[in-house]
């Protein structure tokens, strides 16, 4: 259930009361620390040790997930309904998934500002994996087989069509939102980027904008499916020993063509070097877990939504000076890195 306001939008304005009444049970103090930061780039997140009135309970470490309170986010957020189909995901979406995601144990979310709260299990993980740097092979086949559990499992379900709040990839809503991201954002990405590499664009952010547009309404028209829409190294939690993978940050959840994650993914996660040497490979280990889970797809069709599907990866380059700080070398890095990969993709694609 998704609670309306009021209730905390900052980590500050948590009280024992509060915290008490979301896990029910009384919470006698807590601990605060900031993690995750610079990474996600529409909130911001904490984890929560909780101590009880009642000796015999355990403390308990949660996260809690409040929206970024930066004016350009929240429009974004806001125009989006990014935050809003977050938490219904995770409300109405993710618990029949057979997909390894964070239980959430208590929501709310204000329509009017696009201000949230999220409270979810926290989840043990290896904090070395780190986007900037790419992840393994070994790591991307456990992602493709999430992935895989995910696109399978709601194929064709008319569920998927009578929940308004679950755009599908050509929503008029989500077209505006990333044709803008793009318009507004293309001119301060290139300043980040290599000139050689920035100069491979010959569009302008207009042009670009309108490359985006043609992209989704193109790609859309392939047999879809719910995808998680973000699946990136910054939004996956590793297990220690990497032998698991849990999904996290489901704000651009949408109706879309299975490999439109895919692609996406293996572009934004994977070294260049290790997507140009592993793309095929990986694409076809895909098909086959997509199989696996009962989900028949050619690997001709996988690959033309692939191919359709590259220029998405640019538009999300494109959000990273508008949503978050620059000014963070973290954050100067992400950018520069996943708008390097996309330009990449697009020319080995013969898409530029």
């Amino acid at each position: 259930m998704i609670h309306p306001p009021p209730f905390p939008t900052s980590v500050d304005q948590l009280t024992e009361h509060f915290l008490s009444d979301a896990v029910g049970s009384e919470v006698s103090g807590f601990h605060a620390e900031r993690i995750g930061e610079d990474r996600g780039m529409l909130g911001k997140i904490f984890k929560l040790e909780l101590f009880f009135v009642d000796d015999a309970l355990a403390p308990l470490t949660i996260v809690a997930k409040f929206a970024a309170m930066r004016e350009e986010t929240l429009a974004i957020a806001k125009q989006g309904r990014t935050h809003e189909r977050e938490l219904r995901c995770y409300d109405e979406l993710l618990p029949p998934t057979p997909v390894s995601a964070p239980e959430m144990l208590a929501s709310w979310y204000n329509s009017e500002t696009a201000e949230f709260l999220l409270l979810q299990e926290m989840v043990d993980a290896d904090t070395s994996v780190d986007q900037i740097a790419g992840i393994s092979e070994k790591q991307a086949r456990l992602v493709i087989t999430e992935m895989a559990k995910l696109h399978a499992f709601w194929w064709g379900d008319p569920v998927l069509e009578s929940m308004e709040w679950l755009p599908r990839l050509d929503d008029q809503r989500r077209r505006v939102n990333l044709t803008t991201i793009t318009r507004k954002g293309w001119d301060q990405l290139a300043e980040l980027l290599d000139e050689e590499i920035a100069s491979t664009i010959t569009q302008d952010a207009e042009q670009l904008a309108g490359e985006i547009d043609q992209m989704l309404c193109r790609t859309a028209e392939f047999p879809s499916s719910f995808i998680h829409s973000d699946l990136r190294a910054d939004n996956l939690l590793f297990s220690p020993d990497g032998s698991s993978v849990v999904l996290i940050d489901w704000q651009g959840c949408c109706v879309a063509p299975p490999v439109f994650d895919f692609a996406y993914f293996l572009i934004q996660s994977l070294t260049i070097d290790d997507r140009q040497k592993f793309e095929e490979e990986l694409l076809l280990f895909y098909m086959e877990e997509l199989g696996e889970y009962g989900l028949a797809i050619s690997f001709d069709d996988l690959r033309g939504v692939y191919k359709s599907s590259l220029f998405y990866g640019l538009a999300i380059a494109c959000s990273i000076p508008l949503i978050n700080d620059i000014s963070k070398p973290r954050v100067r890095e992400l950018g520069v890195a996943m708008g390097t990969r996309s330009i990449q993709a697009l020319r080995d694609h013969g898409q530029i």
